[in-house]
């Protein structure tokens, strides 16, 4: 027998394993469904959390950012006063939805039964969850370009649209490269990069060093984790033999499955005549260029040699002079970039869920299947930039 509405609701909320639908939760069902969302990515602990109802959710910020202390001479006031300084960042939400349905056939004739349902419901959650953790990390508002096939079932092995998900908002690895920036010129994780990253960061910001995060694809953080097991002393046999997180300079590394080891990166470059232009990364690979038009209609890129020349190694394009890239033209360049990572304070990290957040259950009595669909807002920010420092093109062995 199924479920029905409320008891699937019930039943999702009080186990945080399922959830189904029955309208607008209330908010002890939201934050318990926002809590099951960040169980999942693990991101718990190290980002902050922000739970809005509004359209928009202003944070404020203070600070004194320069000396306030003064000589004092002896029964004489000051005659200055010092002051604090303030402004907002804000949390701009952007809607998501996650649409399923279950056939009657598949939940009658599959070995788990009417079980099936629960499964499924799960197995929904959990990739939402993952899928809101790539938008937090990888999203870029210019849109990457994407074959058709790797978003839509059915759709071209060789043409591309811009995926529009990953376009809502940029994610932390586009925001931490906005003040400062460690280049790692393709050596491997080391002990050496992760000190560059230290010292890069402003003093302000590095007082409480077990605050800090260093935010690494799994792979670097293994290969990290290999190099220390090497040395024939307790943080060797630790790394080697223990699940923990590594520290190194007392700064724990949080490995994120959902950061690729080569992100993605899109820019948009103009391209003048054949003079090549730096896209800011090194020893790039899978190129892509398309108009910055891009959208969800298939489009054929542009001919590698043919309308452009790329400089794998020193992350340079430009012009052939004979295609069909005019020039002036801007263009949308995607590619795969080497490693990156972020060094900061774990707060400054921003994860913003909507606690507006329904769930709803529906059939369709003429295809016979069950039909669902969560609908809910997020968003993503840094508070301070000048309080992270992206690491780039590190290399992985």
């Amino acid at each position: 027998m199924k479920l029905t509405n409320k008891e699937l609701v019930d039943k999702a909320i009080n186990t945080t394993n399922d959830l189904a639908a029955a309208g607008k939760l209330n908010p002890a069902q939201s934050d318990k469904f926002i809590d099951l969302v960040i169980d999942v990515t693990g991101l718990q602990g190290n980002v902050r959390v922000a739970r809005f109802r509004n359209d928009q959710l202003d944070i404020d910020k203070i600070n004194v950012g320069k000396r306030v202390a003064l000589p004092k001479a002896e029964a004489t006031g000051p005659n200055v006063r010092r002051k604090i300084q303030t402004s907002k960042i804000s949390l701009n939400p952007k809607n998501v939805v996650v649409p399923f349905e279950i056939s009657s056939d598949f939940m009658m004739e599959n070995i788990e039964g009417d079980a099936v349902e629960d499964t499924i419901i799960k197995m929904m959650a959990t990739q939402f969850a993952n899928d809101l953790e790539e938008l937090y990390i990888l999203g870029d508002s210019l849109g990457v370009a994407a074959l058709e096939s790797d978003l839509v079932d059915g759709g071209s092995s060789t043409q591309y649209v811009k995926d529009s998900y990953l376009a809502l908002h940029d994610g932390w690895l586009k925001l931490a490269g906005q003040a400062h920036v460690v280049d790692a010129n393709g050596l491997n994780v080391s002990s050496n990069i992760f000190s560059k990253m230290i010292k890069e960061m402003p003093d302000k910001w590095k007082r409480v060093r077990r605050n800090m995060r260093f935010l690494a694809s799994t792979d670097h953080e293994q290969n990290y984790r290999n190099s220390v097991s090497g040395r024939a002393t307790a943080a060797g046999d630790a790394a080697l033999n223990s699940t923990q997180n590594m520290t190194p300079f007392g700064i724990e590394i949080v490995p994120l499955p959902l950061l690729p080891a080569e992100p993605t990166v899109v820019k948009h470059v103009t391209l003048t005549g054949t003079t090549p232009v730096l896209l800011g990364h090194k020893n790039i690979s899978a190129v892509i260029v398309t108009p910055v038009t891009l959208g969800a209609a298939p489009t054929t890129p542009y001919i590698e040699t043919t309308d452009y020349v790329v400089n794998y190694a020193t992350g340079a394009i430009n012009r052939t002079g004979g295609g069909a890239i005019s020039s002036g033209q801007t263009v949308k360049v995607t590619f795969k970039s080497q490693g990156q990572m972020i060094l900061t304070e774990m707060r400054n990290l921003i994860l913003g869920i909507g606690r507006d957040i329904t769930i709803k259950k529906d059939e369709d009595i003429y295809a016979d299947v069950a039909q669902y669909a969560i609908h809910a807002k997020v968003a993503v920010q840094i508070e301070e930039t000048d309080a992270a420092v992206l690491g780039i093109n590190v290399g992985l062995d």
